[in-house]
């Protein structure tokens, strides 16, 4: 069993980021201590002396203890653990949670794995040393068995508030998770396509991506449900790996898609609008014309969306709509409030593509 004096560390630790987060750097008496946390004057007097000892606190004589302006940086940061900081939509999202932040004297720190378990173990190990206020983490590929789970525990013991973005990896305990609307956007859009009279649709999902999964079953279900054919030798199912090749210039799994998959059919609807992108441009350099040849939707409604020339219909949120969710999560945590999970809905923006 921990000595009192640890248990109470902990306790004022949290309470330190709460009052970080509430712009209080006055620490209560040590009596108040006492009383609210159940413990002998005694056990407070340590506590604290190992926190000034540690120069997270200083003691002002006649006056009392204070958060110390040299406490260590990690406890007013927040980790942004994902695959690609500098990819996608990550750059817009980041941009707008950090201001969010900032408004409350805490930091973003984004932090990217490439897509290996391995370097976001080093992440997350470092995490577990360092103590910082929060995490956010985008899973990868979270369909797959990942072995940090049983880290991502220990750093909940520690206090430190985990929010998952997108999804949370299988068997993670109460996890908070701001994601979306998936399996009703795959239906959104089969039912959009349907309306404007196409009757032969296909796709490209993620298959190590609950998130595309999730995309791919709204849409097999909605295909049913309007009495479409489903065929799922019409869906391709590639893997981070393949969209990251894609990302780096090798086509190889869109000239599979164009030749095996797309033929015989009007519409295709794409994981993202990277690929979305990505897909159009091949298409053009082959002769066809979107959206009369072929209709072509997507997801996420980034600038990818808008930069071709061709402008992608994609389903999208509310305008920081995500930011705010994440942040919301973030702060709920940090303030000892109970932190909810958030499914954010869809809405369609059409333009040229479909």
């Amino acid at each position: 069993m921990a000595p009192k004096y640890q248990e109470l560390l902990n306790q004022l630790e949290l309470e330190m980021r709460q009052m970080r987060l509430l712009g209080v750097d006055k620490l209560p008496t040590e009596s108040q201590l006492s009383e609210k946390f159940s413990c002998s004057r005694q056990t407070v007097r340590t506590a604290l002396g190992i926190l000034e000892s540690e120069g997270k606190i200083v003691k002002r004589h006649g006056s009392g203890s204070y958060l110390s302006d040299s406490g260590s940086p990690m406890q007013t940061l927040v980790l942004f653990i994902t695959e690609d900081e500098d990819a996608y939509i990550y750059p817009d999202l980041l941009s707008q949670i950090r201001p969010y932040l900032q408004k409350t004297s805490y930091s973003l720190s984004p932090k990217s794995t490439g897509g290996f378990v391995g370097k976001e173990r080093e992440i997350l190990l470092s995490a577990l040393s360092d103590s910082p206020a929060a995490i956010i983490i985008d899973p990868i590929h979270d369909v797959i068995p990942n072995p940090n789970i049983k880290l991502i525990e220990e750093i909940k013991k520690k206090g430190i508030p985990v929010v998952f973005f997108h999804a949370a990896y299988p068997s993670v305990s109460d996890p908070v998770v701001i994601g979306e609307e998936n399996n009703e956007g795959g239906a959104m859009l089969v039912r959009y396509l349907k309306d404007r009279g196409h009757t032969s649709i296909c796709g490209l999902f993620r298959s190590d991506d609950s998130c595309g999964l999730s995309r791919y079953q709204g849409c097999m279900k909605a295909l049913l449900e309007n009495d479409l054919p489903y065929d799922e030798r019409s869906f391709l199912l590639f893997s981070y790996s393949e969209q990251k090749k894609l990302m780096q210039g090798d086509r190889s799994v869109l000239l599979k898609f164009i030749r095996l998959y797309l033929p015989r059919h009007t519409a295709v609807i794409c994981q993202n609008d990277q690929i979305a992108y990505q897909l159009i441009r091949l298409l053009s350099e082959e002769g066809k014309n979107i959206p009369s040849d072929i209709a072509v939707v997507s997801f996420d409604n980034s600038y990818y969306a808008t930069s071709g020339n061709i402008r992608i219909t994609s389903l999208g949120h509310e305008e920081k709509a995500v930011s705010h969710a994440l942040c919301e999560a973030v702060t709920a945590s940090l303030l000892h409030r109970p932190a909810r999970s958030v499914s954010l809905p869809w809405k369609l923006h059409v333009r040229a593509s479909g």
